[in-house]
């Protein structure tokens, strides 16, 4: 989805409780459980269940029919996750009056504004605001987009799984968007009625290990205290269903995989008496009677190669 959806904060809405205090792991569960979601969100996770469990997958022979399902579906499920924890931290912070949000915001970024993100460290471009569009630039989607209206602070986030390093031109990129966005986004909101004060740019790099290096980066651990409300249980709260959807799919494909090994090895199990005869019957298909020739004379057809570092001798 690349048009800017708003989500509404209404004020009958309760703020997602906080879990941290709790240390029992099965309350934990079936607190997380009892989280009430918005439909938006409750509807996804069942929806990246299926498309990743009904997909029709090339089979590895190493791993066989269920393995590969197994396989393939969790890896497709970590990188719908990431969009899931997107989505999450929205609707987080959507509970709240306190933030108008958006997601996957297109901005408009100018060739004035790159240029200045490409020749200065970010905290030569704290404060400066740029006009959104002066012909050319590119377009950048901006994962969410929230206002405080407490505080007057515009967070322009990106959001990362963070499971691992994403390094290169794909890290430099999307620090660069996020700091070109910055710089724009507080006159365009400001001529829209928006009384922003300040804009922070933040990566929300949930796992902690995307190697993405930003002006400011927010973890699991640590985003409750930057946005001032409860977030990290309620996306907690979507991994915890997420996951239970995976066990009750991955359970059945395992037995089937372990069962069908199972039959297999035992089916084919040979005694070494077995695997003797077996033996000389294949060789008995390949030897003969027959004089066997030499290698050289097999050989001796192809075009001899010099042997060694060869001298160019001159004047001789």
């Amino acid at each position: 989805m690349h048009d800017s959806t708003f989500i509404d904060s209404p004020k009958s809405r309760k703020p997602a409780t906080h879990l941290r205090a709790v240390k029992d792991r099965e309350h934990v569960g079936a607190d997380l459980d009892a989280m009430k979601l918005p439909p938006e969100l409750a509807e996804a996770i069942p929806f990246a269940l299926e498309e990743a469990f009904s997909k029709v997958y090339t089979t590895d022979e190493l791993l066989g029919g269920a393995l590969t399902k197994v396989v393939r579906s969790l890896d497709s499920l970590c990188k719908r996750h990431g969009m899931l924890i997107e989505l999450s931290v929205a609707n987080a912070l959507a509970q709240h009056d306190r933030y108008a949000v958006s997601t996957q915001v297109r901005v408009p970024i100018s060739k004035a504004a790159l240029a200045l993100v490409d020749a200065n460290p970010a905290r030569n471009l704290e404060g400066l605001n740029l006009p959104p569009m002066d012909g050319g630039g590119r377009l950048v989607i901006i994962d969410v987009l929230a206002f405080d209206w407490e505080t007057g602070t515009l967070h322009v986030v990106s959001v990362k799984r963070g499971g691992g390093p994403q390094g290169g031109r794909a890290a430099r990129d999307a620090r660069r968007d996020l700091t070109a966005a910055g710089l724009v986004l507080k006159l365009l909101m400001v001529r829209k009625g928006f009384p922003v004060r300040a804009v922070c740019n933040v990566l929300v790099d949930w796992y902690g290990r995307s190697g993405i290096i930003a002006r400011r980066t927010v973890s699991r651990e640590s985003i409750d205290d930057h946005f001032g409300v409860p977030v990290a249980d309620f996306v907690s709260a979507m991994s915890y269903r997420l996951g239970q959807g995976i066990a009750e799919r991955v359970a059945p494909l395992l037995s089937e995989a372990l069962g069908r090994r199972s039959e297999a090895r035992d089916g084919t199990t040979m005694t070494i008496a077995d695997a003797d005869v077996s033996l000389v019957s294949a060789k008995s298909n390949i030897v003969s009677d027959a004089p066997r020739p030499s290698l050289a004379e097999c050989l001796a057809v192809l075009p001899a190669r010099r042997q060694g570092r060869q001298m160019n001798v001159f004047g001789a």
